[in-house]
């Protein structure tokens, strides 16, 4: 623990030196600014949770790579959306040239139609007579006649139709040999989901909950303490213990005993620096720290 204490102290720049009755002697008679030490107080950092860190960093460097391969693989894509909208561009006047040589036969069929409907009009109003049924097959011979003109025009269509698909095919089969890449890189997306969801899942459990509310109720006292001037190790090591109690019934669940056995671990530490008569009793490393009753006092002068 005083190691990494003067670790963290030489860090910032704040060499730990230990100095001698000669060093002593010679400060002897300087004046150190009442306000000093304060001022080094009040500029303690905070040091940022490496896990709290790592999570942000994750998707702050998944949001840059996103954006950036975003930005690369647009850039290599636009030629090809580009092409498919040229390629369809191009088939519309190509069809509409065509339409322009197919309009006679278009006016030819639409005409003999019309025709062919008037005649079968005037010949309906006067009966259904010997006239009309004799005829009768002569015009449904011309209606298919009609019908097999329309169906020329329609393949002369065809060609150009299905040229316009093999085109869009074409540019579906460069891109094919990325198929297995996309496969892998969806693949990937619906893993990484997955995951965070439960990591979400996680955070939002009763236990972490719990534990969160357990280490904000614990701050929350530490810093009570701090505003009421209180210095004394005995004093906070039994504060920070009372919100234990609130998440004793959990402390057997595999996320909630590493935090509490660590809490526990630091509030001994404290109370530790305490002279010998103020401290509280001494706990198992299992058991948290508790105040002591009178009794329990009483009973420990007796032995």
């Amino acid at each position: 623990m005083w190691r990494s204490l003067i670790h963290r102290h030489t860090e910032k720049g704040q060499p730990m030196r230990f100095g001698s009755r000669k060093d002593d002697d010679s400060r002897a008679n300087e004046v150190v600014p009442a306000s000093r030490s304060a001022v080094e107080v009040a500029q303690q950092p905070v040091i940022p949770s490496k896990r709290l860190q790592r999570v942000a960093e994750h998707f702050h460097t998944q949001s840059d790579l996103l954006a950036t391969m975003r930005t690369e693989f647009e850039s290599e894509m636009e030629p090809l959306h580009e092409l498919l909208v040229h390629q369809s561009n191009t088939m519309q006047r190509l069809l509409t040239n065509l339409e322009e040589r197919l309009r006679p036969l278009n006016e030819y069929a639409d005409s003999e139609e019309a025709n062919l409907d008037a005649l079968e009009h005037r010949m309906n109003e006067s009966g259904s007579d010997h006239v009309a049924r004799s005829f009768a097959e002569y015009l449904s011979e011309q209606r298919g006649r009609i019908a097999g003109t329309r169906e020329q025009i329609d393949q002369q269509r065809m060609p150009f139709l299905q040229y316009g698909e093999e085109q869009r095919d074409t540019v579906e089969v460069a891109l094919s040999r990325f198929d297995q890449d996309m496969e892998a890189l969806e693949t990937t997306l619906a893993e990484q989901r997955k995951v965070m969801l439960r990591m979400l899942d996680a955070m939002r459990s009763d236990t972490f909950t719990a534990v969160k509310e357990f280490l904000m109720s614990r701050q929350e006292a530490l810093s009570a303490l701090a505003s009421s001037g209180s210095t004394d190790p005995a004093e906070i090591g039994r504060s920070v213990q009372q919100p234990r109690r609130a998440l004793e019934p959990m402390a057997d669940a595999p996320q909630v005993r590493p935090v509490l056995q660590h809490v526990d671990e630091a509030d001994r530490w404290l109370v530790s620096a305490a002279p010998a008569n103020t401290r509280p009793r001494m706990v198992p490393p299992s058991t948290p720290l508790r105040d002591l009753s009178p009794d329990d006092e009483s009973d420990e002068a007796t032995a």
